[in-house]
């Protein structure tokens, strides 16, 4: 289990590098400032420590084995033992083809054929000299209150009834009432999101000595009509057990061809479980050809167990549409995209308020031009390397604790030569941690060594096989 666990590190520091983020902010006194990840715009100033105020390999490697420790004993499985066990009956009782769900599925499509309108308008698209498709168009307006209805489970099928939500109604492995609820509330504005397509015959035109076959669909355009506010729960013998609170900035929709080169979007989602977990995807901004920008945190009982923040600079997106993703002939190719481009961007990540991490990145299409560059010279020692330390110089990425801005350790790339079978040299990098106490560097196999962590691993190791025993 430790190279799973030296990997989960490695992979956390190289998606920091791979993606990019670049510190864009100053303050008077650096040294006062905290890696917050509730602000991913704003990235701390690190502050390099002196060589004898700075933490010494073993004194990380400590202090990094007590935090996990306190994170696995704050997440035991027992935890999730009372949600897996109603999970699985909902899903052995009521899932796939345990219960009839027909008369649903019927219900559900009544209701989006009610919804189409025949627009009048047929394309005809050639897919190529012997293939041709052609659409007769629709359009659907999808309203959540179409659907509002109730839904009983009696004798292996789901009973309907009128109501002003919908409601999945059902008994648990106990026989106690389970209901799972669905409402929205607030302004709503229409989105086109998707299309949908329905193959009604096919045939074969003979033209000019050759054949063409052609298809032809029933494409109806979606329109979903956004509502501000999506709550969904369920609730067991009348206590809550889950809720899902989405919340929409209907202001951020300004057009129902939402285009990813101009238009923006910020929605904000809340996961509640009723062992104390909350799952807060606080703020997910999107600002075409501007900004991106995510915060996320999960905490148990109001402690903060881990939260992650990301935001960038974008540039260069093209002109697409949301529902063109859904078309049949969507070829990525027909946009241009080499300019796309991610800069000024950072990322952050805090357990438990002990130990942070944040990653800048000036420039991450010259990052990654320069890795690649790095890998096609493989066997050019001084070119390699020459990637390589142009790659590190836009890249930032470093280690914190306690939320202090003094870095305690600073990842980068670097280059390590390894002799093939044929005795050719072949260079290579690796993520590889740099300290302050003039231990130079530790590449992360050797700093979170088996031996090591050997007391953390094995723990590990049985959190996963109990996790594994709730769901088995």
């Amino acid at each position: 289990m430790i190279k799973y666990f030296r990997l989960s590190l490695a992979a956390l520091a190289l998606s920091m590098v791979s993606v990019g983020f670049v510190a864009c902010g100053d303050d008077d006194d650096p040294a006062s400032e905290k890696v917050d990840p509730s602000k991913p715009d704003n990235p701390v100033d690190p502050v390099t420590p002196d060589k004898g105020d700075a933490m010494t390999q073993a004194e990380q490697k400590e202090y990094l084995q007590q935090v996990a420790r306190e994170f696995m004993d704050l997440t035991p499985a027992s935890d999730f033992r009372e949600l897996v066990n109603l999970g699985k009956h909902i899903k052995e009782t009521y899932g796939g083809k345990n219960y009839d769900w027909d008369n649903v599925g019927k219900w559900a499509e009544d209701i989006v054929n009610a919804s189409r309108n025949a627009l009048g308008t047929t394309d005809r698209v050639n897919i190529s000299d012997y293939r041709t498709n052609v659409y007769e168009n629709y359009k659907a307006i999808l309203i959540a209150s179409n659907f509002y209805s109730h839904f009983t489970a009696s004798n292996g099928s789901w009973v309907r009834s009128d109501a002003s939500d919908l409601q999945f109604i059902f008994k648990d492995q106990n026989g106690k009432q389970c209901v799972l609820k669905v409402e929205t509330s607030g302004n709503s504005k229409d989105l086109y999101a998707f299309n949908v397509y329905d193959r009604t015959k096919e045939d074969y035109d003979y033209n000019n000595g050759s054949y063409t076959y052609i298809r032809y669909y029933d494409r109806t355009k979606c329109i979903i009509r956004v509502p501000e506010n999506i709550n969904v729960t369920l609730t067991q013998a009348g206590a809550q057990v889950l809720k899902i609170a989405v919340k929409i900035d209907l202001g951020s929709i300004t057009n129902e061809e939402f285009d990813f080169s101009k238009d923006n979007l910020n929605v904000s989602t809340v996961v509640e479980l009723n062992n104390g977990y909350k799952a807060n995807l606080s703020n997910v901004t999107y600002q075409g050809n501007s900004k991106v920008a995510v915060v996320f945190e999960l905490s148990k009982n109001g402690k903060s167990l881990v939260s992650l923040s990301a935001a960038s600079d974008v540039s260069g997106i093209p002109s697409v549409n949301l529902g063109a993703f859904s078309e049949k002939e969507f070829d990525k190719d027909n946009y241009y995209t080499d300019d796309a481009n991610a800069k000024n961007a950072v990322v952050k990540v805090d357990i438990l308020g002990k130990v942070q991490v944040q990653g800048t990145c000036s420039d991450v299409k010259k990052f990654a031009e320069y890795i690649k560059k790095a890998d096609d010279a493989e066997y050019e020692e001084s070119n390699f390397k020459s990637y390589i330390n142009q790659a590190n110089g836009l890249m930032d990425l470093n280690v914190f604790y306690d939320n202090n801005a003094v870095k305690q350790a600073t990842i980068k790339l670097e280059p390590f030569q390894k002799t093939k079978y044929d005795g050719r040299v072949k260079w290579t990098s690796e993520p590889v941690m740099v300290f302050y106490d003039g231990s130079s560097y530790s590449t992360f196999s050797a700093f979170f060594n088996e031996s090591d962590f050997k007391a953390v691993i094995d723990d590990f190791n049985k959190l996963i096989e109990k996790y594994k025993d709730l769901v088995e």
